[in-house]
């Protein structure tokens, strides 16, 4: 990280607008990701190909319905995992449809 960048962090901390030099990182990263939307998905696609989130929660990390996404991981040439038993799936079905 930058000097510049060290030093206004520092001070967003210093003069007591954010209590820790986390919260201010973890502010801008959201700000950045709201301003650049793609990011998010980038995110979400990365996370997912490796393994580390279900599709259900990568779709709602890059903000898109699962059919929407399921269409950018097939243009990119992703394989949709399949995973988790029936009854996971019909919990999850219910959770989301209250049904």
């Amino acid at each position: 990280m930058g000097y510049a960048i060290e030093k206004e962090i520092n001070s967003l901390v210093g003069i007591g607008y954010y209590e820790t030099e986390g919260e201010v990182i973890a502010d801008a990263v959201r700000a950045l990701l709201e301003k650049k939307p793609e990011l998010r998905r980038e995110i979400a696609i990365y996370l997912y190909k490796n393994g580390e989130v279900s599709l259900w929660k990568a779709s709602e990390i890059a903000r898109m319905n699962i059919e929407e996404f399921k269409d950018v991981l097939s243009r990119r040439g992703i394989k949709i995992k399949v995973s988790g038993t029936k009854e996971e799936s019909n919990k999850r079905l219910k959770e989301v449809f209250d049904v």
